[in-house]
């Protein structure tokens, strides 16, 4: 969890918990494993039948401007870790820095209930969005077409 919370090395990782480069590449991928497990049971989709409870709670959200939202959806860019043979896809603008889109949805509770990663290079958060709804296998939590709307920035 340091690893990833603080970006740092494998070798700065050895030197700050006295292990060698194996043991702590190894507990490294059991965290990376268990998180992907763990996302899978935390990461869930919105249920559109009811208003966030925030909304509800608040006439002025509940009848303003977020009447019918029912959440809010960000696209950014991190940085990337690629092959050598992969880097020319995931090149972002000048300096040769890679990159990689990661789209999320949040609710107004803040809990993420939809995240998409791996989109290569620089993109805009329009062109993500629209090749995420045409593949299916990204499961997108689209809202009912009965006025449920989801922000962007």
């Amino acid at each position: 969890m340091h690893i990833i919370a603080h970006k740092i090395s494998n070798r700065a990782a050895n030197s700050r918990f006295q292990h060698s480069a194996a043991t702590t590449s190894k507990i490294l991928h059991e965290v990376l494993n268990a998180m992907m497990i763990f996302q899978k049971e935390m990461i869930v989709p919105p249920k559109f039948d009811q208003p966030p409870g925030p909304i509800t709670h608040h006439k002025t959200l509940r009848e303003g401007p977020f009447k019918e939202v029912v959440g809010a959806i960000y696209g950014t860019l991190i940085s990337a870790s690629i092959a050598k043979d992969e880097k020319t896809t995931y090149r972002g603008r000048g300096g040769g820095e890679c990159f990689q889109n990661v789209m999320v949805i949040c609710d107004f509770n803040m809990m993420f209930t939809y995240a998409v990663a791996g989109w290569e290079g620089v993109a805009h958060d329009a062109r993500v969005l629209s090749k995420i709804l045409v593949n299916s296998a990204n499961n997108f939590p689209m809202p009912p077409s009965r006025g449920k709307h989801i922000f962007s920035s």
